[in-house]
Parts: structure tokens; sequence; C-alpha cells
């Protein structure tokens, strides 16, 4: 008998049809409930045995404040005799104590004071202070200088002893190592003073035999001889430089004087020439007094004025060779006084190069001399330092030491600390039971059943679905599928949208609206639906016939006759987008599909409800695919494509070789009727 689908059951009036299946359900439901207890069972027995056979866990807790003491400055160091800095002042760790206060050494003192105080170690082995470490836990409270000590073990009357004992052999390891501590700061210091006191004598000697010997009086370069030397010679340079420009310029004075016919020298300066000039003003005063009393024509004729007339000429010629001497006198000593000034001039500078070297010199020792003497200032600091430093460490002995104080000492525990049995016995219940219904799962994975067949229920004699096929139609078409084979159980291949004929793509562009023909040009060009929303007049150069598509596949598109006729009849108005409603806005998916829903409505198509963005862009695809276009080439033309689309599109591709990009045909020929 041939197996009835599991969607169809039959129904025979007057007779009971119980189908084989249904006691194999039944043997399948005992299967899933005998592996499902026993698998409970069994875990919760042994989980629930492991959590309650653990032995209890006890705790014991002690809070300590722990205060380390301020470290002292670390010693100077000094390096190929030149000192170097004070290295810098850091406070010892609070980490480090808690370090310690776990450490080996202060628990083996612990170890000691219980044993001295009669508890029984033997419980923690052959070497007790590896199971106190194992034991004790040290936490830092953050933010604070407080430490939470705790104690886990299985003996509750250890556990107080052995955190109080350790923190007493803490206390004692704490101020026997400040102890040392101090002690070998101290003796560190007394050696670094006693070697920057050597130091400081060594160079303090070096740098006065260095000053003995190159004659260095002091530091101030004025009160040292040679300097001063030098700066008086400089000195003198000037002042014979400036008598030598004094002498020039008077000759050249003297000189232009003699040359113009000027007296160089005045009367006062030469007597007789003072004496011959009133000689002559006397006789000049005589004769204006005649000339104002007396007739030329008597003057002419008097002896007295004519002997009066040629002593008058006899002064002048004399007064005029005494200018001359003088002139001459005065350019002599002119001449001599400027020789006179460049010898001095020359024996100052002469002996400036001379001293030169010798400043040379001198200035190279000074300078050696400075650095010296900045190297012995530099000891000296460091030597008061770590003298004035030694007297703290002395005074803060005591400011230094470490203490610390007990806030809550660790008391016996009552109660057990863990496991908690109620919190793992609920764990364990329900782990056993995610455990059970995995293991049902694995074995039902194993013991699929085959599918079962259902039972189809008609009136007899009475349609179905309103009378659409009668009961013996029905019945072939049950035997048929009962025949098909079984489906399979791989997900179904992406139903693709319809594709529209020639005559329906040139009747739809043809009743569509100028907004939405623009629309359906972009998608039958290569665009997608929302990246033909996306459009905008600054993507359009149509100057270069192209549009720039970007997102998440840039690309350019060639523009058609048709799309750029649709262009053309639109104004373009830079950055807005191509389509919009009209007022300023975007277009909307759902009103580019109403657009196009109605163009589809007045072209006749009868199928107009199937006619959407999609539908076009297959459309377009479609024809690019049966031209035998390469498939890598495709999102060069619109974009990239998921694997389930390229794969339903290989049915589509006619068989034969690939046809390249150049030689495909993009516009489609319903565009151009």
């Amino acid at each position: 008998m041939a197996r009835v689908p599991h969607f169809l059951r039959r129904h025979h009036v007057g007779m009971d049809y119980q189908p084989a299946w249904e006691s194999q359900t039944r043997l399948a439901n005992r299967r899933r409930l005998l592996v499902f207890t026993g698998v409970f069972a069994a875990a919760c027995v042994l989980s629930l045995a492991f959590t309650f056979l653990r032995p209890p866990q006890y705790r014991a807790l002690a809070l300590l404040q722990i205060t380390p003491g301020a470290a002292a400055p670390r010693p100077i160091e000094t390096v190929s005799g030149q000192s170097a800095a004070p290295a810098a002042e850091s406070d010892k760790p609070f980490l480090t104590e808690v370090q310690v206060l776990g450490s080996r050494p202060v628990l083996e003192q612990t170890a000691a004071r219980l044993a001295r105080d009669g508890h029984d170690l033997s419980s923690l082995g052959e070497d007790p202070v590896t199971a106190m470490q194992a034991m004790i836990q040290v936490s830092p409270v953050s933010g604070t200088a407080v430490v939470e000590m705790s104690a886990t073990g299985a003996q509750a009357e250890l556990l107080a002893p052995l955190l109080n004992a350790a923190v007493d052999a803490y206390r004692e390891h704490l101020a026997a190592a400040a102890r040392e501590s101090i002690a070998e700061v101290l003796a560190g210091s007394d050696d670094e003073i006693r070697k920057l006191e050597r130091r400081v004598a060594e160079k303090n000697a070096e740098v006065e035999t260095f000053r003995i010997a190159h004659d260095i009086v002091s530091l101030e370069r004025e009160e040292n001889q040679v300097l001063a030397r030098v700066r008086g010679v400089a000195a003198s340079l000037n002042t014979a430089n400036e008598r030598v420009a004094v002498a020039e310029g008077r000759l050249r004075s003297v000189n232009e004087a003699i040359a113009a016919g000027n007296a160089v020298t005045r009367s006062r300066d030469d007597p007789t020439l003072a004496n011959l000039e009133q000689r002559a003003s006397l006789i000049r005063e005589d004769l204006g007094e005649l000339e104002r009393n007396y007739t030329p024509d008597y003057m002419t004729r008097d002896p007295d004025i004519k002997a009066k007339r040629v002593r008058l000429a006899e002064l002048e010629r004399q007064i005029a060779v005494q200018r001359g001497l003088n002139s001459q006198a005065a350019l002599a000593e002119a001449k001599e006084e400027l020789a006179s000034a460049r010898e001095m001039a020359a024996r100052i500078r002469q002996q400036e190069a001379t001293d030169r070297a010798a400043v040379q010199e001198f200035t190279a020792r000074f300078n050696e001399y400075k650095a010296l003497q900045d190297e012995l200032t530099e000891l000296q600091t460091l030597y008061r330092s770590a003298t004035q430093r030694k007297v703290r460490l002395e005074a803060s002995e005591r400011e230094r030491m470490p203490s610390v104080q007990v806030l809550e000492a660790a008391s016996t525990p009552q109660t057990a600390w863990r496991p908690l049995y109620a919190r793992d016995a609920g764990i364990a219940v329900a782990g056993s039971f995610v455990l059970a219904l995995l293991a049902m799962w694995f074995v039902e994975l194993f013991n699929r059943p085959e599918p079962h067949p259902s039972v189809l229920i008609a009136q007899p004699g009475g349609p179905l679905l309103g009378g659409a096929a009668p009961a013996p139609a029905l019945a072939g078409a049950a035997n048929r599928m009962l025949d098909a084979p079984e489906r399979s159980l791989l997900p179904p291949a992406p139903v693709l949208p319809p594709e529209l004929a020639p005559e329906e793509v040139a009747g739809l562009l043809h009743a569509a609206t100028a907004e939405a023909r623009l629309a359906m040009l972009l998608i039958l060009g290569g665009a997608s639906p929302q990246e033909t929303l996306d459009l905008g007049w600054d993507d359009v150069d149509l100057l270069r016939g192209l549009i720039a598509i970007r997102g998440d596949s840039p690309r350019q598109l060639p523009i058609s006759a048709p799309l750029l006729a649709a262009l053309g009849a639109r104004e373009a108005s830079p950055g807005t987008r191509l389509l919009d409603d009209g007022q300023g806005r975007a277009l909307a998916m759902d009103e580019l599909h109403a657009a196009i829903l109605c163009a589809a409505h007045d072209a006749g198509i009868a199928h107009a409800g199937l006619v959407t963005p999609a539908a076009l862009r297959h459309t377009y695809i479609a024809f690019l695919v049966r031209q035998g276009v390469r498939f890598g080439d495709l999102a060069q033309l619109v974009g990239r494509l998921p694997a389930e689309a390229l794969a339903a599109y290989s049915s589509l591709s006619p068989a034969g070789p690939r046809v390249p990009l150049e030689s495909v045909e993009r516009v489609m020929p319903a565009l151009l009727a």
C-alpha cells in the first residue's frame, strides 16, 4: 500500500482507521522517557554524592593596618671623579609589605611560635610552611592601607591561632628588618661622607696648585694682572689713535689755511706780529684822521704824511713776512705732532700684538680654572648635603620604623565557609536535567523516524475549496503525491521577480508620467531602485554622457538617448535629487512603487500588480544575461548581486562562450521604440 503524505488524511464513513506509525510514536516516547530518566538519575546521584561527600572548609579573617616606615634617602654616587646627582627618593611600596606578610621567613617564625605554644602541626604535613602558604591569603583593600588576611582549612581550631601568630611574627620581622636597614643606611651615609670629604680635599689642592702655577689671582677677570695690563694697553691704543686723528686734522687745516692765504696763528700768540700789527693800526688811524682834515693833494705833498705812508708800507711788509714765518712754523709743528702720534700708536699696537698670545693662553687657563672651581663647588655642595642628610637620618630614626595595627583579630570560625551544599545541590540537579535532555536528543538523533502520513478528511461526494475539485480528482492528486519522491531538505532556490515583455516595457514607458519615466529609464539602465532614489544632479555629467553611481557598488553608467531626452526635459538643479515629489522633497520607495504601478494599470498590463521596481531591474538583468555577458562583468553594469541571485540567473544564460563587455548591447530595444 502506498504511503499517504503527511498533509492528507483518509476517512471513510463507518470505518475506523488507525495507522501503524502511532505505535511507533508510543515506542519512541517510551525510549525517550527511559533515556531521560536513566541519565537524570545517574547524573543526580553522582553529582549529589560529590557535593555532600566534600569535607567542610572553615575560614578565619583578620584585618590589619600596615604603615610602612619612611624610606631613607639613597646614597649619592660618584663615577670616575665626577659627582652624580642624588637619586630620586622613593617610599617603600605598600604592596611590598603585603608580600612580606605572606613570605616564607615570616611563616617559618609563625610555625615556630605555634609549636612553642603547644599547637599540633602534624596535620599540615612534612612541610608546614608550604601548607600555611596554601592556606593563607593576603589581599590589600583598594584605596586604603588595610590588609585582609584570611586562612582557610579543615581544622577550625587552628586557623585563628595561625593568623594571630603570623601577625606577631610579621611585627618582629618588620622591627628586625627596620633596625638592620637603619644601621645599614647610617653606615652607608658615613662612608659616603668620608669619600666626599676626601674628594673635596683632593679637588681643593688641585685647584690651588693650578691657580698658583698660572698666576690666577681671582675668579674676577679684572683682578688678574695679565688682563689688567691688556686693558691698559687697549686704553692707551685708543688714546694714541685719537691723538693721530687730531694731529692729522690739524695738519690738514694748516695746509688749507696756507693754500687759502689765511693766517695760521693768531696775533696774540706771536708778540712780534702783534706789535707790528698794533703799530700799523696806529699809523692807519693817523692817516685816516689826516684824510678827513686835508685834501689828497696836500697829503701827497706833506713830507710827514709821506713818511707815515712809507712806514705803514714797511710795517705791512714785515707783517706779511712774519705771518709767513708763523705758517711755516705751524706746518712744521703739525707735521711733527702727527709723526709723534703715529709713532706712539705703532708702539702701542706692537705691544698689544705681543700681549695677545699671552691673553689667549691666560684665557684658556682661566677657563680651566673656572671648570675646576665649579667641580670643587659641586663636591662641596654634595658634601654638605650628605652631612645634612645624615643628621636627618639620625633625627628621624623612629619615624622610619614601620607599624602594624590589628583592626580585627582572628577568631575561631563556628560555621563552614564552603562548600555551599544547598547551592551546589541545586546546580547539580539543574545540570543533571540539562545532561538528560542532551542525552535524549543525542539518542533521538540516530533514531529519526520516517515521516508520518496524514489522513485527509473529506466529505463524501462534496466539493473542496468551494467546489474547485471533486473527490475523485482529489484522490488522483493524492495518489500522484504518494508516488512523488521525497522533498529535499535543502533550502529552496530564490524566486525571481516576473520579467516584462518588450511590448510591456514600451507601453509602460509610454503610459508613465515624466517622473516615473525617468525613474524607469534609470532602473532599465543599470541602477538599482534605491540607487535611483539616491541620485542627484551632481552625479550627472551631461558633457561626458555618464551618471556616477555611489554607495556599496560605485560605477559609472552611460546615458542612453531616451534617458538623455528625459533629463533634458527637466530643469537641472545642482545639489538636489533627480527624483522629487514636486515640492523639493526626495521621492520615497513607496511613492516610486505607486507611480510604476499606476503606469502599469494605465498601460493595460494584465498582471499590473506584479510590476514593481524589482521586476524592472530583473527585466534589465535578464536582458543582459541572455546576451551571454560574463557574470564577472555584470557588477560593472548593475552592481553587486547576491550569490543566490547569480545562481538563479545562471539558468538564463545561453550555452557557449561568454560575450565580452564591449560586445554587450546595454540599451533595450524597447526603450528606443
